[in-house]
């Protein structure tokens, strides 16, 4: 029976993709941590838009921007900063934070998150780290991502920036779920205000501690969230390093297939000729191990419905 070759350009990444979505499915301690953390992290969300909009909802009363609309005079504003101290220096300090509440255009154009002090738009890493599993599952590289981020060349050892336009691309669909983001949990948010002539991130919005507090809570936990991923994707690395010795190593899928069964799962989008190198036995036992893992806890899952019925 004729061999299905691999190549660079198809096979191998559809490969490196399956490896990515699989690995992520297998147990972990930091998996289950992880998502313990994005769920509390989620939870102070409703505590947030119930305090702007109490917030700015109260600013001007309606019947004033009633008049003022009439001439004109009013605008929709989707960004704001927090302050619970009138000073002037207030923006350098742990007193402020801002509020982003849309996902495009003006409100987008104003991002801070690289201070660390800012809620509703999220950085790329935020998102990567919400949700990693779901980009994966998408067949987005994320760890290539990662690798480039970080190391300046790709996981075979391929030197690019994040400049790439291959790396754009990827950033790109990872950003995407900027949205997602915005949809799971009702975040774009708009307020009628008296129009200025000063942008949203340069008028201050008095709130008590309380409510500072509030805000706190949820920057304290997306970096929980942080560490927890941080913990799941170094692990996650060690495994897809194995993956990618056996995809990189092997000429045709039968031989990426002897080591790796699920592999024949992607048999039907693979295309292409590949050049055959050595795979290791170190990263073979890694592979067999981590699919192992993944047979088991199907298992079990598999028991536990059917104890679950028979209770029925």
């Amino acid at each position: 029976m004729a061999k299905t070759p691999l190549n660079q350009t198809m096979s191998r990444p559809i490969l490196y993709a399956y490896a990515q979505e699989q690995i992520a499915k297998t147990p972990s301690k930091w998996l289950g941590e992880k998502k313990k953390a994005i769920n509390e992290f989620l939870a102070t969300i409703p505590k947030i838009k119930e305090i702007v909009k109490d917030k700015i909802s109260n600013l001007t009363p309606q019947e004033d921007l009633d008049v003022l609309a009439k001439y004109d005079m009013t605008e929709q504003e989707s960004c704001f900063w927090f302050t619970d101290t009138a000073t002037e220096n207030a923006r350098q300090d742990k007193k402020s934070i801002y509020a982003n509440f849309s996902c495009e255009g003006h409100g987008g154009y104003y991002h801070y998150g690289s201070s660390k002090r800012e809620v509703g738009n999220l950085s790329t890493d935020d998102l990567i780290a919400l949700y990693y599993e779901d980009m994966v599952a998408n067949g987005i590289d994320v760890v290539k991502y990662k690798f480039v981020e970080d190391n300046d060349c790709d996981y075979n050892g391929k030197r690019m920036g994040t400049y790439h336009q291959e790396i754009r691309q990827i950033k790109d669909k990872i950003n995407a779920y900027q949205q997602k983001f915005f949809d799971d949990n009702d975040l774009t948010m708009s307020f009628t205000v008296p129009k200025s002539h000063h942008s949203c991130h340069q008028r201050a919005r008095v709130i008590t501690s309380e409510q500072l507090a509030v805000f706190d809570d949820y920057l304290d936990k997306m970096e929980r969230v942080h560490l927890k991923w941080h913990k799941h994707y170094e692990e996650m690395k060690e495994k897809f390093k194995a993956y990618a010795e056996l995809i990189r190593s092997s000429k045709n899928l039968e031989a990426v297939e002897e080591v790796w069964s699920e592999a024949s799962n992607v048999r039907s989008k693979i295309t292409g000729t590949g050049t055959a190198l050595a795979l290791s036995s170190i990263s073979e036992s890694v592979i067999q191990q981590d699919m192992a893992e993944r047979k088991l806890a199907d298992t079990v899952a598999v028991v536990i419905t059917n104890k679950e019925s028979v209770g029925v």
